[in-house]
């Protein structure tokens, strides 16, 4: 879920936002906090929000991925690290965007 309330488990995700005021993230929500998924109710589990390393890996950085400032000594805080994920373009869209315009490029370009 993000914020309050449970996502539709059917329709499309919604966006990690870039914003991090603590009820943003992508959490699983307990019964008391209205919780309605049975299959992870049942499971016992702890609510938790996701990890900075979990949501980058659904916007496909690599688990290797660094997240560092400007500089390049220093790593993000988790506040910023979320940020960062939140406006970022995922990196396999990028690839993707990428790949297609180099396969176009002397159609829309000439040579």
């Amino acid at each position: 879920m993000q914020g309050s309330s449970e996502i539709d488990m059917d329709g499309v995700g919604p966006t990690i936002r870039s914003e991090h005021h603590g009820n943003i993230e992508y959490r699983r929500l307990s019964e008391e906090h209205g919780g309605k998924i049975l299959s992870e109710l049942n499971k016992g589990l702890q609510e938790r929000r996701l990890s900075v390393r979990e949501c980058a890996r659904i916007q496909t950085f690599p688990d290797d991925y660094e997240f560092i400032f400007n500089d390049g000594t220093n790593k993000v805080n988790s506040s910023d690290a979320y940020k960062v994920i939140g406006n970022a373009v995922p990196p396999l869209l990028g690839y993707s965007i990428g790949k297609r315009l180099e396969s176009l490029w002397n159609d829309l370009f000439g040579e």
